[in-house]
């Protein structure tokens, strides 16, 4: 996506293993020159940067991600391919750690019996018994283990530490400590630590795969989506039908789509008559009729007809590619909420061995005369492994990963991770009228004709009207078509600025207009009032007067419900609306909306935003070009779905389905996730606030237990994948209305 000369991408990022490994990368590529703002995540895999695109350019970024340590891709436009590489990345990881758990049980049981029952089998030194122990565990350690220690060789040789280095040097030192304990002649089931090497590695295996795999899940939402997108279009191509990959049908091309199909691409009917199922887009269950001339949106299903479309956009320009960048985009940003864990994990790595340093000197110094190397040595090494960057790496991104894909499922597109925070705070949001509170359609909403017409008065209007684009013009016409009139010819219309439309229907001249205009043309109308006269279009037959008609911009039906539900969420709903005071004053009242604003132009709108916000975080939902600036200057800005584009573009919030119950959805869900978020904060800080210390021994005095290593690691598994299990509820979030 380009704006002038800025210009973002969305990069998949393979090799980072926790927080930290997201941490350098970032400032990686803040380095990089031309590159404004990057944002990297390790729940979703990705790095979403900000660049001068003549500055800095997509294979040059490629390249710094690459020399830092990891792998770069664009996201796959495909879906099946997407969940292809998942499923690959998933097997694995469960490969690896069944291959270390082939090596470990068998090490665990020996041991677990040494202690358990001293006389028996296990605890007898057999011939070859260390030797063997040794090479197993070093074939899970160095074998199955391998990547973590290339990982944790990369990190050091670029001067950084991340939890591969804290797994693979505890591993690699426990089985170093155990090989020389086995050489001094020690039995192997009272000095030595194979078993304990090797769960290291087999348990922060196994939470990779879990943790892995439940990241994967809280991503599934954006797949289901990428899923509707159908690989390829049938093109015409000099009088033949051609298949084509989506992604290469060029604008202005001619597609075919045939009855039961997913429409590939946006475009224009060209040919045909059928239904489009459109749920995904605007929410609606009901079909909607298309006839030539008609719009239809990319990976929308269509109905019995065969269609010839004429292509507007495909492939990285369509809709749907475009709801996909929101949400991919969304997914790599982080809430301000999680600045504090960045800056602490930034460090982790650093702080926990100094930690396993202290706690083995002190062991060393002041532990129990027998066996104090072994208790120095053992508690360093459970210390080295409990500690868990991944769970405070974890916490915000997979909420936001979860929330995210959850809310474009709803039709909500949140375009950044931070305004699920912002959100949640609201205290008052402003509400543009036309298109937002009301529909934005006129209607026709009141209507009377003389008896002698026998009904079909609005047929000769909607005939005369037919050929106008004007707004009243197409309220007329939409209800003779619902009363199911047919329109006779109109013939002589001719247009009379300001004041109405002169014709002739079947014969007869027609007036449609201003009373006055009427009056003014010979035709006596009846005695109303005032207002009555300026609120009512007019209708003479033949110079007689026929009838009148009102037409309104109605309330939308779940406007009122929507403002009632905002206050009891503790938000003041405001209206700001350039109409006339009294029309705006009359929408208030029918959506119980205390405070108006009108008439205001454009910039005051903007003016007026800026002044709700010194009371609290505001929000702004509009539809239009005009409320643009104001929806810039809210701290949230929502744009409805049926808007127009510079409002979906300046929007923080996009509402794909044209119903403001879609503000109730986006804001609870944003509730839901930061409660989340401060949850799995909590359990993060919290798990390590007391593993370290029990680790180090801290407790044992009162506790006369402490974790070894391997139980270490298992904890240290652990506590990553609650974190991702807790964000996992966000996937069944439910409308709360």
């Amino acid at each position: 996506m380009h704006q002038n000369n800025l210009a973002t991408e969305v990069f998949k990022v393979k090799g980072m293993h926790c927080a930290a490994c997201a941490a350098r990368l970032e400032k990686v590529l803040l380095a990089v020159q031309g590159v404004q703002k990057a944002s990297v995540n390790f729940a979703s895999g990705s790095a979403n940067v900000h660049f001068d695109a003549q500055k800095a350019n997509r294979p040059a970024l490629v390249s710094v991600i690459h020399e830092a340590g990891f792998e770069a891709s664009l996201p796959s436009e495909s879906a099946e391919l997407e969940q292809q590489e998942q499923a690959l990345e998933l097997s694995l990881g469960a490969r690896r750690w069944i291959w270390a758990a082939v090596g470990f049980v068998p090490l665990m049981f020996g041991s677990m019996g040494a202690h358990l029952w001293p006389h028996s089998i296990f605890a007898a030194e057999f011939p070859g018994r260390a030797a063997a122990e040794a090479l197993l565990s070093g074939a899970v350690v160095f074998g199955a283990g391998s990547g973590i220690l290339r990982a944790a060789w990369d990190a050091l040789a670029r001067r950084g530490a991340d939890m591969n280095v804290l797994i693979g040097f505890g591993a690699v030192l426990a089985w170093f400590g155990s090989v020389a304990a086995w050489l001094s002649g020690i039995p192997s089931h009272q000095g030595a630590y194979f078993e304990a090497a090797a769960g290291i590695v087999t348990f922060a295996l196994f939470g990779r795969w879990l943790e892995l795999r439940n990241r994967f899940k809280a991503g599934a939402a954006i797949l289901e989506i990428a899923r509707l997108q159908p690989g390829a279009a049938k093109v015409e191509v000099d009088g033949a039908v051609l298949p084509v990959p989506v992604g290469d049908v060029p604008a202005g091309a001619t597609v075919r789509v045939a009855p039961g199909e997913r429409i590939p691409v946006d475009g224009i009917i060209l040919e045909g008559r059928t239904t489009v199922d459109e749920s995904w887009v605007s929410g609606e269950s009901e079909p909607v009729k298309k006839v030539a001339g008609d719009r239809v949106t990319g990976a929308t299903l269509n109905g019995a007809g065969a269609l010839r479309i004429k292509v507007e956009n495909a492939g990285r320009e369509a809709f749907l590619s475009q709801v996909l960048a929101i949400v991919r985009a969304a997914q790599a940003g982080k809430p301000p909420v999680q600045r504090l864990a960045d800056k602490v994990a930034g460090w982790f790595s650093l702080a926990v061995v100094a930690s396993a340093l202290m706690t083995g000197l002190v062991w060393w110094s002041f532990g129990p005369e027998e066996g104090r190397v072994q208790a120095a040595f053992w508690h360093a090494l459970a210390v080295l492994v409990v500690a868990c960057p991944c769970a405070l790496g974890l916490a915000t991104p997979v909420a936001v990963l979860a929330a995210t894909g959850r809310g474009a499922q709803m039709g909500v597109l949140f375009r950044n991770g931070a305004v699920l925070e912002t959100l949640s705070n609201v205290r008052v949001i402003g509400f543009d009228k036309t298109g937002t509170l009301t529909r934005g359609k006129p209607e026709v909403v009141e209507w009377w004709e003389r008896k002698s017409f026998e009904g079909l008065l609005i047929a000769s209007v909607a005939a005369a009207e037919s050929q106008s684009a004007h707004p009243v013009a197409l309220a007329v016409v939409a209800a003779a078509r619902e009363l199911g009139r047919s329109m006779p010819e109109a013939h002589e219309v001719e247009a009379v600025p300001g004041m109405g439309i002169r014709a002739e229907v079947d014969g007869t001249p027609l007036l449609i207009g201003r009373a006055d205009w009427l009056e003014s043309c010979g035709v006596v109308l009846p005695e109303t009032s005032p207002e009555e006269r300026s609120g009512r279009i007019w209708v003479a037959s033949g110079g007689d007067f026929a009838g009148w008609f009102r037409v309104a911009d109605r309330v939308r039906s779940e406007a009122a419900h929507v403002v009632a539900e905002l206050k009891k969420r503790g938000v003041e709903s405001v209206l700001i609306s350039g109409d006339q005071a009294s029309v705006a004053a009359g929408i208030a009242a029918e959506t119980s909306i205390e405070r108006v604003f009108a008439p205001v132009p454009p910039v005051e709108k903007l003016e007026i935003v800026r002044n709700l916000q010194k009371t609290g975080v505001t929000a702004m939902v509009g539809d239009g070009v005009n409320d643009t600036p104001a929806l810039a200057q809210a701290d949230v800005g929502f744009a409805m779905g049926g808007g127009t584009a510079a409002a979906r573009q300046t929007a923080d919030v996009t509402l794909m389905r044209d119903d403001l119950r879609s503000i109730l959805d986006a804001m609870d869900l944003a509730r839901a996730t930061l409660s989340v978020i401060r949850q799995n904060l909590a359990l993060a800080f919290g798990y390590n606030i007391l593993a370290i210390p029990i680790a180090a021994g801290v407790f044992e005095l009162w506790m006369g237990w402490a974790p070894g290593p391997a139980a270490a690691s298992a904890a240290m598994a652990l506590s990553s994948v609650s974190v991702v299990f807790n964000a996992l509820r966000l996937r069944a979030f439910v409308r709360v209305r």
